[in-house]
């Protein structure tokens, strides 16, 4: 492991991370945590699916992303093997690549006020027949996530849960699934970053023609973004 990459890891032991699986069966964001780094290899929380270890087999390649670094940070990760300390479930990995910064605003961005509801996917995977719609105001958007705020601060919701949105766009609805990719409580408020998974081209252009009708009326006003 590079002596840099090692010593940004060591800074972040016990820090929040999201794994990032991207293909096979368990594809997906899952919640985890730096626990230890030595010599080339980094352990982490095992990633859960309803209260099980996500089957991850040596030399799977996936994502561990660091949020509470400035820009985010995603690094490569090869599976090596699994572990435990105590009663922590481990999984080594091995750096498959070089850190890479993610740009959060690849995609213009708009403020907005409109209502939305959210249903907390990865809660309900965890807990079945827990899970409600909750009310929140989407605060900005874009074509890659949006920045809602909400009143409910004790849902156990995390960095790399999922959510389904319902969002009303001037009288179109429209339905997301979403990744949280930051949290921030302010006051009796809940700020949370959230990153679409992906979507359809109808939705697409949905967002688009709402996106450029708000820029427009933004610049109008003199609050362009």
């Amino acid at each position: 492991m590079d002596k840099l990459l090692s010593i940004l890891l060591e800074e972040r032991i016990s820090s929040k991370v999201v794994i990032n699986v991207t293909s096979g069966l368990y594809k997906g964001s899952y919640p985890s945590r730096i626990e230890d780094v030595k010599d080339n290899l980094v352990a982490v929380s095992h990633p859960l699916f309803k209260n099980a270890l996500v089957p991850l087999y040596r030399d799977t390649i996936l994502e561990l992303v660091m949020y509470e670094k400035q820009p985010p940070t995603m690094i490569p990760m090869k599976v090596l093997r699994r572990g435990m300390s105590g009663n922590v479930s481990l999984l080594w990995l091995v750096p498959a690549g070089d850190p890479v910064k993610i740009q959060r605003r690849r995609y213009a961005r708009v403020q907005c006020n409109v209502d939305i509801l959210f249903f907390p996917l990865s809660l309900e995977e965890m807990f079945p027949m827990v899970g409600r719609w909750e009310k929140a105001s989407c605060v900005d958007i874009s074509l890659g996530g949006m920045r809602l705020r909400t009143k409910m601060k004790e849902m156990g919701l995390d960095v790399g849960h999922r959510v389904y949105l319902w969002v009303n766009l001037s009288s179109e609805n429209i339905f997301l699934i979403s990744n949280i990719a930051r949290i921030v409580d302010e006051g009796v408020f809940r700020e949370m970053g959230l990153q679409f998974e992906g979507y359809p081209r109808f939705v697409e252009k949905r967002l688009i023609r709402f996106i450029r009708d708000k820029e427009l009326r933004n610049a109008g006003d003199g609050l362009h973004d």
